[in-house]
C-alpha cells in the first residue's frame, strides 16, 4: 500500500482585495503519495501558485485541511512554517534564487546550516548533492559562471540538501532553452527513480507531460485522474 505524503480537502484560499473578497482556491481535493511525480498543470490565474504556496507552507489556507507528511499544517507562526519548509520541502524556483557571491558549494550549504548540521557535514552532504546532479567538479564556482542549466542544477542540489519529502518544482524549466530543459527533466526522471516525490507547478502541458501524473487546475478547481493527455 502506497504511503501518503500529504492530503488536502477542502482546501479554501480567500484573499480581501479593495475590500471585496476573492476566492483564488475552491474547495481543493488532492492527494499525493511517496515516491509520486506529480504536476499541476493550469494557465497563469488559473490558482496553482497559490496552491504551490500551501503546499510549500508558504502560506495558509482560508479553511480546509491540509496535512503533510503525517502533521497537520493550521494556524502555524512564521517560525514554525519556516522549520517545516526547511525540513519537508526541497524548493526547486523558475529563477534558481542562488546567492551570486556564494560559492555552488555554498549555496547548497545554505538549508544544511539552518538545520544546524556540523560543518564538517555540511561540506559532505553538500558535496555529494552537487556529484549526484553531475557538478561535482563546479564546487568552487560561482552561479556566474555557470550556464543555466548548472544553475538549475545546483538549485536541485540545494533542494536535496536536507532530504526533503518533497521537491517542489515552480516552473523549473521555464528560465532554460529546449534542450537544457530536457536535460533538467531528465534528472527529475532520475531523481524521481530513487523514490523522490516530486511535484510540479507548471503552465505548459509538453513540460507536464514528463510527470506520472497530471492534474488540471483552472479558476481555483482542480480535476484529478487519468489526464495524461494533456
Amino acid at each position: 500500500m502506497s504511503e501518503v505524503i500529504l492530503t488536502m480537502q477542502d482546501i479554501v484560499k480567500e484573499y480581501v482585495v479593495g475590500g471585496e473578497v476573492s476566492t483564488v482556491l475552491k474547495g481543493i481535493d488532492l492527494t499525493v503519495n511517496k515516491g509520486e511525480f506529480l504536476a499541476v498543470l493550469g494557465p497563469s490565474g488559473s490558482g496553482k501558485s497559490t496552491l504551490m504556496n500551501i503546499i510549500g507552507c508558504l502560506d495558509v489556507p482560508t479553511s480546509g485541511e491540509y496535512v503533510l507528511h503525517g502533521k497537520t499544517i493550521k494556524d502555524e507562526d512564521e517560525s514554525s512554517l519556516a522549520q517545516i519548509r526547511n525540513k519537508e520541502i526541497g524548493f526547486i524556483f523558475q529563477s534558481f534564487f542562488l546567492m551570486q557571491r556564494q560559492t555552488a558549494l555554498e549555496n547548497v550549504k545554505m538549508p544544511l546550516i539552518y538545520a544546524g548540521m556540523s560543518e564538517k557535514k555540511q561540506n559532505e552532504r553538500a558535496r555529494e548533492m552537487l556529484e549526484k546532479v553531475g557538478l561535482g567538479d563546479k564546487l568552487d564556482y560561482y552561479p556566474n559562471q555557470l550556464s543555466g542549466g548548472q544553475q538549475q542544477r545546483v538549485a536541485i542540489a540545494r533542494a536535496l540538501a536536507n532530504n526533503p519529502a518533497i521537491l517542489l518544482a515552480d516552473e523549473p524549466t521555464g528560465a532554460l532553452d529546449q534542450k537544457t530543459g530536457k536535460q533538467v527533466m531528465e534528472l527529475f526522471h532520475e531523481l524521481n527513480e530513487d523514490g523522490r516525490t516530486i511535484i510540479m507547478i507548471t503552465h505548459d502541458a509538453k513540460i507536464a507531460s514528463h510527470a506520472k501524473r497530471i492534474v488540471r487546475i483552472l479558476d481555483g478547481n482542480i480535476g484529478e485522474g487519468d489526464l495524461t493527455d494533456a
